[in-house]
């Protein structure tokens, strides 16, 4: 079985993480691209099942398209740029929003310690 886990949710519960433990509130896209695979690598530890990490160009404009109110980027190279959250939007906006349809074993992942420290200097 496997599960999908969008860019968005994807940078939601990094900058969860990072702005509880640096007050940061932005994110790179090689920190979230590794931050994605070590939580895929937890969730297969953990359950057996593979994610799909949804991070491609499409995803990244739907993202976009769809939590403009949260989120903003600022590219500055092919592949490079940052994840930002918008003024007035803090950690508990992101978790009210998309950490309550989640599944458990994923919000685990997302959160497991392991995760977490790939964060590195950002979290």
């Amino acid at each position: 079985m496997f599960k999908f886990i969008g860019i968005a949710s994807l940078a939601a519960n990094a900058l969860i993480e990072i702005i509880g433990k640096t007050k940061k509130r932005e994110i790179d896209f090689e920190t979230l691209y590794n931050y994605g695979m070590i939580v895929a690598k937890v969730l297969l530890k953990q359950t057996g099942e593979e994610a799909i990490l949804l991070l491609s160009k499409k995803y990244q404009r739907h993202m976009l398209e769809n939590y403009s109110d949260f989120f903003e980027v600022e590219c500055y190279g092919s592949g490079q740029g940052i994840i930002r959250l918008r003024e007035g939007k803090g950690a508990d906006d992101l978790s009210d929003y998309f950490r309550w349809t989640m599944s458990v074993d994923v919000i685990r992942a997302l959160t497991d310690e392991e995760a977490v420290k790939e964060l590195g200097g950002a979290a």
